[in-house]
């Protein structure tokens, strides 16, 4: 690479490389880039997650996590609990001890008591790269009293002879974890002896030789959020000072000269001038590919064994053996974790059928046979941690963990085995003692052999081992709720409509908020994270369709309000409309069918089929060359998306309105396609699917993180009159148009000024519904507990029921297709928590409305159906984001206002730029006010 190169300093958020010559846009040079700076990160984060440790436990006072100053041995006579966030997945089995040692000046020596022969304990030592270099204790010298020197890489002297051991750390710090079992509560005594016999010394204190010149004092860098992200090369070059490659680190010396090239280095300071944004993109896109690489290793660790990863992530440098990444995943999974010989941890974030457990969802049971108790020489437990941060959860027990030594006091099945229960609630008092609590939430569940036997039945060899941990089985479904309103599903309905069309390799679906809610095992491309209306079933699927090729799709009309077929493209990280979308009443039915949406139609009349092709050309520019039921996917191969949705079917038919609501199986209908070549060659639906079908691998990415939208919130750049605790509400809530993410969201949180300067006209983005209009308000609880809707209804088809109790049996003439409200969290969640379709809003005599949006607390007693008001649930989680900075006051309306009839004067279609809302739409505009729930006792209606 040419000369410019090695003034670099590559960042992960790029702001403080040093600037290039022309000669950096090369790719070659970009690519070098790019391969470097990957390497380095996989190389230095588990070394930076290590120092935020080190530096949270030993340097800075004011961390709240502070143990001890570096050389000084502490020991924590408690077992760890959720109040301990230092460190991930901690363990809350044993008593910990701990000390950072420098060895730059002189070794240090760890003198270890006698230790009684039942008692397990270890200390492991970690160098700086994270490495366990060496082990003492039960498995590794013994339990008998002993002294151990360890030396850092320069020591060139020679140990005394009253030292039984000298370990040898590559680094200059290092760490030492001392691990003491605890039986019971009751043993905390007899584990603070053998603590207080711990002990730690330089070298020349423990011979009583001359003390030799101090080492250097530090100035420690203090950890921001941005040592793993935008800084992660400063902490890096700061680290490696301390870390020579010499020894047996002299193998890194090529590899610290590819750093070298891009700046990283040994107490290497960043250059303050700018990059290009060439080289800005190569870097991005490496760290970005490392953070995936450490991802996908951490998924990959190890063997599947009953739901169980079963494998080993940490260890000494002999055992990465230059493998980076799984060096990276063991921190991501859990820092200073023990090699496989002192202890094993299988894991697991899912249930028996492979779905993520969630104590939210359901409740679960693990049961050991008789005889398969996990084989240890040491002793075993199980503890739970929240899903999200892997750390430790609060719960009304204080109880974490089931261990080993809770052996006896754990009640036994009939035949010995032993059934732990794992749910957020009490399972009762008679089977408390072998309770395992989980969160309300996502879990994280990881089992800890400590010592394990080597003997059959074991553990070993990881993931082949003749004793396997016993799977983690759902028992009950916490979240199969009845009926809540009349024509909302029934669960049973939802479970039957998965059942019947979940399996189809192009429709992927159904979708929506019922299903995600309310299935035992939803799939995560199930989950409509982006405010889906309350009543929907979607089906999603991705198609590349060659030039000239197209599809076709046989379907029949459903016993719905409303169907729809659009397509989008993914462009920004959100899925675009591309303009090419058709609703029922827009789609030719085949010969001898007819279409139930059509004003005057018979709704319940059959044949109700019809065929909808989807074709590689671009549309015709006069729109009466379009042929008919054609949706134009434009040439040149690109991926697309589809999106069919069909609202609130008939009551009697089930989530899609294809097929009856009240029968097992038969007289369903799901859509068949089959596809064609340019050369006329037909394809099977198999090969459709083969040759055109795109994977949806899960659950559609979020628009923004919960990290983008807390700096949203806080940014510099936003309103003055806004406060970050309420941002982007407002006291005088005001209700607008959605146009785009950009100008609606994030504009949002911006001056008047500042707004008006963003493009708000263009296709709807978001996977948003081209032929809907969606209006929204975003709120805070702080104005107010109780937020009040008033507006007008517009008319619509009433087609749920109908005299027959079937549907509605003629189409009558509406001026909206559809009406709804939905209540959201942020746009991070992009979840709904609850939903009124327009036929369950009482109305006044002139169709005016009045709706209450609150807590369930804070719901007034006169907000009911019968006083003529509709209540709608504010989200107790706020925001939903997780963490601390979750804003819990947050709250969100969204109004779907669908295919609405052009002879309507103020349909919200008409508005054509923001501001416009209240003039075109008039009494149909909503309008909204807070007040507290007293208010609104005294002010609503009476019963």
């Amino acid at each position: 690479m040419r000369k410019f190169i090695s003034g670099l300093v590559v960042m992960a958020t790029l702001s403080c490389m040093g600037s290039a010559s022309l000669a950096a846009q090369e790719a070659s040079e970009l690519a070098e880039v790019k391969a470097v700076v990957e390497e380095a990160y996989l190389y230095g984060l588990p070394m930076i997650v290590g120092y935020k440790v080190q530096y949270d436990y030993f340097i800075d006072r004011d961390s709240g996590q502070f143990k001890a100053p570096v050389n000084t041995l502490h020991n924590e006579a408690r077992v760890y609990t959720p109040k301990d966030t230092a460190i991930s997945t901690p363990n809350s089995d044993t008593p910990y001890s701990m000390v950072m040692l420098d060895l730059r000046a002189e070794p240090m020596v760890l003198c270890m008591p006698k230790v009684e022969p039942a008692r397990y304990y270890d200390v492991q030592l970690v160098d700086l790269y994270t490495d366990n270099y060496a082990y003492i204790g039960s498995r590794a010298t013994g339990n008998d009293a002993g002294c151990y020197l360890v030396a850092g890489p320069d020591w060139k002297g020679t140990a005394p002879a009253t030292v039984a051991r000298t370990f040898r750390s590559e680094t200059q710090f290092s760490l030492a974890i001392y691990r003491t079992q605890l039986f019971n509560a009751a043993d905390m005594p007899n584990v603070k002896k053998v603590q207080a016999g711990y002990q730690v010394k330089s070298l020349s204190a423990f011979t009583g030789g001359a003390k030799p010149p101090a080492a250097p004092a530090i100035q420690w860098p203090a950890v921001k959020p941005d040592a793993f992200t935008t800084e992660f090369v400063t902490y890096l070059n700061f680290l490696l000072q301390f870390c020579p490659p010499s020894g047996s680190a002299e193998v890194e010396k090529p590899m610290r000269e590819r750093f070298a090239k891009v700046g990283i280095g040994a107490g290497v300071k960043p250059s303050a001038e700018p990059m290009t944004a060439a080289l800005k993109e190569a870097t991005g896109a490496a760290i970005k590919a490392a953070l995936h690489k450490i991802g996908q290793t951490a998924e990959s660790i190890g063997k599947d064994v009953n739901g169980w990863h079963i494998g080993a992530a940490a260890g000494s440098r002999d055992f990465y053996n230059g493998n980076w990444a799984l060096r990276a995943a063991a921190a991501k999974l859990g820092i200073y974790g023990n090699s496989e010989a002192e202890a094993v941890y299988p894991f697991t974030r899912h249930d028996a059928n492979g779905i993520v457990a969630d104590g939210s969802r359901h409740t679960y049971q693990m049961t050991f046979a008789p005889g398969q108790l996990p084989p240890v020489n040491a002793f075993w437990s199980i503890t739970m941690y929240d899903g999200r941060t892997q750390l430790l959860i609060a719960n009304p027990i204080k109880r974490y963990l089931i261990n080993s030594p809770m052996l006896p006091a754990l009640k036994k099945n009939a035949d010995g085995s032993i059934t732990v229960y794992v749910q957020k609630d009490s399972p009762g008092k008679d089977k408390e003692a072998n309770w395992l609590p989980a969160p309300a939430g996502p879990m994280f569940i990881v089992m800890r052999l400590y010592w394990p036997t080597t003997e059959a039945p074991s553990v070993y060899p990881l993931g082949e081992g003749r004793w396997k941990p016993p799977a983690l089985v759902p028992v009950q479904n916490l979240n199969a709720l009845g009926v809540r309103r009349f024509g909302d599903k029934s669960v049973e309905n939802i479970v039957r409509t998965d059942t019947r069309y979940g399996n189809d390799p192009l429709f992927q679906g159904p979708r929506g908020w019922g299903y995600w809610n309310h299935l035992e095992y939803p799939r995560p491309i199930q989950n409509p994270n982006l405010w889906p209306d309350w009543q929907s079933t979607y089906f999603i699927g991705r198609m590349a369709i060659p030039d000239g090729a197209s599809v076709s799709f046989k379907y029949r009309y459903p016993h719905a309000r409303y169907f729809q077929f659009a397509l989008y493209r993914d462009e920004g990280g959100s899925f675009v409309s591309i303009g090419e979308a058709v609703d029922a009443r827009e789609i030719e039915p085949d010969a001898a069918s007819s279409n139930p949406f059509l004003v005057g139609a018979q709704r319940l009349a059959e044949p109700r089929n019809f065929t909808l092709r989807v074709v590689a050309r671009e549309a015709p520019k006069d729109p009466q060359q379009r042929e008919r039921n054609v949706l134009y996917a434009g040439t040149g191969g690109r991926e697309l998306q589809f999106v069919n949705r069909i609202y609130l079917s008939d009551q009697g038919s089930d989530g899609t309105g294809w097929g009856p609501a009240d029968t097992p199986s038969g007289g369903f209908h799901m859509p068949t396609y089959t596809g064609m070549l340019a050369d006329g060659t037909t394809l099977s639906a198999e090969e459709t699917v083969k040759r055109f079908g795109r994977p949806f691998p899960g659950a559609t990415k979020q628009p923004l993180s919960d990290e983008q939208w807390e700096q949203l919130v806080h940014a510099k750049g936003n309103d003055p009159a806004l406060d970050p605790a309420t941002a982007p509400a407002r006291r005088l809530p005001v209700w607008e148009k959605y146009w785009n993410i950009r100008y609606s969201i994030l504009g949002s949180f911006k001056t008047p000024e500042e707004r008006a300067k963003i493009p708000f006209a263009g296709p709807i983005d978001g996977g948003g519904d081209p032929a809907t209009e969606y209006m929204f308000v975003q709120l805070s609880r702080r104005f107010g507990p109780v937020y009040v809707m008033r507006g007008k209804m517009p008319t619509f088809p009433n087609t749920y029921a109908g005299a027959g109790g079937k549907g509605l049996e003629v189409m009558p003439e509406a001026q909206t297709q559809y009406w709804s409200l939905v209540s959201c969290e942020a746009m991070p969640s992009g979840q709904i928590v609850d939903g009124l379709t327009d036929m369950q809003v009482p109305l006044d005599g002139e169709r005016n409305y009045t709706i209450v949006y609150s807590r369930k607390e804070d719901r007034p007693a006169n907000a009911t159906a019968e006083n003529g008001v509709a209540w709608i649930e504010w989200s107790p989680r706020g925001e939903g984001v997780d963490g601390a900075k979750n804003r819990r006051d947050f709250g969100m309306l969204m109004l779907r206002i669908m295919a609405t009839n052009p002879s309507w004067t103020e349909r919200p279609d008409n508005i054509t730029k923001p501001g416009m809302e209240e003039q075109v739409m008039g009494a149909y505009y909503p309008r909204g006010e807070y007040m507290t729930k007293a208010e609104f006792e005294a002010r609503g209606p009476k019963r």
